[in-house]
């Protein structure tokens, strides 16, 4: 005769807690590997470097962002979405809310979308004073 067993109450709380922690867990990781894109857009085996005025600085998440006006190799200006790393990455190499401003003027080096569009992965940018910054790792 098969002996049914009863769960306690205690046990089935515990169950339901569990599996609640666990879903709450994958849907937190789900959203956060989904928020970062990493640089599969950009081609990373070919670097430009580029001369140009800065339009503003958003120092924002996950990514600071640098608009600037940048002239091509042929002379052409067009304004790039510079994409820098993440605010604390940046606040270890020295970076500020202030470190740019509109009206600098820089050279920055980094890796162009893939798709052609004005738009790149910073590696370094040199200021108005000399300094060279990282943007990214």
């Amino acid at each position: 005769m098969p002996s049914f067993h009863r769960l306690s109450r205690k046990t089935m709380m515990n169950r339901a807690v569990g599996a609640i922690l666990a879903v709450m867990g994958f849907l937190f990781c789900a959203a956060s590997l989904g928020a970062h894109h990493g640089n599969a857009q950009f081609d990373m085996t070919h670097s430009v470097r580029m001369q140009g005025t800065v339009r503003d600085f958003q120092w924002v998440n996950p990514h600071a962002i640098i608009h600037a006006d940048l002239k091509d190799e042929n002379g052409k200006v067009a304004n790039w979405r510079l994409e820098l790393g993440s605010l604390g990455m940046l606040k270890r190499f020295g970076w500020s809310p202030d470190t740019v401003k509109g009206g600098d003027q820089v050279t920055v080096e980094g890796f162009r979308a893939k798709d052609g569009s004005p738009y790149m992965c910073t590696v370094s940018i040199d200021l108005p004073n000399g300094q060279s910054m990282r943007g990214s790792p």
